[in-house]
């Protein structure tokens, strides 16, 4: 069975629509595991859509567009693989293997779509200059969208039809061996993926948690809820010792900063709904016009034009000057890091009522100062580190045939980061630079971070040990004395999962040092062609 053209013309569509990218909430529908959800249920599977979407998931667990750039493209390569694994009966080994090209392919589109799109944020810049709202709205919303369109459509339309009406062919010619080194690579891929997020998490003193969890996977075999539970004890006990209370120390007033921030220093010129309709149009609005000269520029200018446009109405130069500061580049993380554009908000409310001790520079001057702390610390905390850490609870569940924990995982990953871009904005607005700074600073940051960091790393280890796949099937035997000695069952003996484990620490020191995933893929394949030829995995 293979698909129709009619067929891949939509999954191309379904995949151009995933990434016109509403912000945080619009990645929800890209995840691996709902399209794996997805294409289960047209094609009649929805268990194993789940399983094969949720395996390839694993490989791209701590993706996140950290300075704009996706490191690969997890949704083209379920969009591609899971349709194509179930009409062709493949196996999740061989449909994680195939999965990987096109996650790599779908990087180079993104980087033409946004190479283009710098074309509209010049334009938006004229935009601004006349006024013309509509104009600057369609330059990120409909004119993106539609480049993105002419890039992605007919190349994943064409990929689609020519893999699915090839592979049963392929299949039928291909030697066992080399299917085994498919499935024996398909088998350690999951293992790269959360080598990545581990190096991505960046802090090798936590390490050892990483090979704790391991090792006692393999020995206790214990469920992932429970390994979670495990392993937030582990980090709360080594917080407590990392970081022990000084005497005359100032405690950190979590409840207060928790509390919902409210009001303003200007009579109200804007209101609560004000604030938070801003909020939430800066987080899913600022990715459509993505492009590589002024990165985030066009869909926050865009963002802040009704705000901008209340504060500053009937004074038309104060408005352009405005918009257009607000159209330049811009690059942060934009849930947690939303807070910087809060305080932009309420600093161009002051402007706006007549305070001199402010003007449009200091706002510049913010943006481009605290962009780059905040998209350090966010993307850290929030996608390096909190999200796998979701993910990692989820994800054997899904992996085991569970639509319902297929279906919660990634939405409760992405709501979550809007609800906290929504406080995060209003903190900003509230407390104003300076305060930000020293929350940035604050010792309660580093010890959630340290926290968050040990129990992913922990998690991380106990699904490497659960997931990552490599058998010796090579079996010794001694002909005078008529033994065999199966070499696997001997190196269990010694230590239990060696061999997988040997291999993650390689991919650890191989990313560590900068090492990139494709070139990996390649050694690894080539290393499994020759040791499944001599019979060794």
């Amino acid at each position: 069975m293979t698909l129709s053209l009619g067929v891949c013309f939509a999954v191309a569509c379904y995949y151009w629509l995933c990434n016109i990218d509403l912000g945080s909430l619009g990645r929800i529908a890209m995840n691996p595991t709902i399209i794996g959800i997805l294409f289960g249920a047209i094609y009649g599977d929805v268990v194993q859509g789940c399983i094969l979407g949720a395996s390839i998931n694993v490989m791209y667990i701590a993706v996140a567009a950290v300075g704009a750039n996706m490191p690969a493209d997890d949704s083209l390569a379920a969009c591609v693989a899971v349709p194509v694994a179930l009409v062709s009966g493949l196996d999740v080994e061989t449909a994680v293997l195939l999965a990987v090209p096109f996650g790599i392919l779908g990087t180079f589109m993104d980087n033409a779509r946004r190479m283009v799109n710098g074309v509209w944020n010049r334009r938006a810049l004229k935009c601004a200059e006349n006024l013309d709202f509509r104009g600057m709205a369609l330059c990120n919303v409909v004119f993106s969208p539609l480049v993105q369109f002419a890039i992605r459509v007919p190349i994943v339309t064409a990929i689609m039809w020519g893999v699915s009406t090839s592979t049963s062919a392929i299949l039928e010619v291909v030697p066992q061996w080399v299917m085994n080194a498919f499935s024996v690579v398909g088998g350690v891929l999951p293992g790269f993926g959360l080598m990545l997020c581990a190096t991505f998490i960046g802090r090798n003193y936590l390490l050892p948690f990483l090979v704790a969890g391991f090792f006692l996977m393999h020995i206790i075999q214990m469920p992932m809820l429970a390994a979670a539970v495990f392993g937030f004890v582990i980090a709360y006990v080594y917080v407590q010792l990392a970081f022990p209370h000084q005497e005359g120390e100032e405690a950190f007033d979590l409840k207060g900063l928790l509390k919902s921030p409210e009001g303003s220093g200007y009579d109200g010129a804007l209101s609560k709904k004000d604030v938070r309709n801003t909020a939430w149009r800066v987080m899913l609005l600022h990715r459509f016009g993505n492009s590589l000269e002024a990165m985030y520029g066009t869909g926050v200018g865009h963002a802040m034009t009704p705000v901008l446009r209340k504060l500053y109405a009937g004074k038309d130069e104060e408005l352009k000057e405005a918009l257009q500061r607000h159209l330049l580049p811009y690059i942060s993380e934009m849930c947690l890091g939303n807070c910087i554009m809060g305080a932009a908000t309420a600093m161009e409310e002051a402007i706006a009522a007549g305070d001199e001790g402010i003007d449009g520079e200091d706002v510049v001057m913010l943006k481009s100062s605290l962009m780059g702390p905040f998209a350090g610390f966010g993307d850290s905390l929030l996608y390096s580190t909190i999200a796998p850490l979701i993910r990692s609870i989820f994800l054997p569940f899904a992996m085991g045939g569970s639509v319902i924990a297929g279906l919660i995982m990634e939405p409760l990953v992405r709501v979550g980061a809007c609800l906290a871009g929504d406080w995060s904005f209003r903190l900003g607005y509230k407390m104003g630079r300076r305060s930000i700074m020293a929350l940035l600073k604050g010792g309660f940051m580093k010890k959630l971070m340290t926290g968050a960091g040990v129990m992913g790393m922990f998690m991380l280890g106990c699904m490497a040990a659960s997931y990552c796949k490599l058998n010796i099937v090579f079996v010794a035997t001694n002909a005078e004395l008529g033994t065999e000695y199966v070499i696997q069952d001997m190196l269990n003996g010694i230590i239990p999962g060696l061999i997988p484990f040997i291999m993650l620490m390689a991919t650890y020191w191989h990313f560590s040092r900068g090492g990139k995933y494709g070139i990996l893929i390649i050694i690894t394949l080539v290393a499994a062609l020759v040791l499944s030829f001599l019979g060794i995995v």
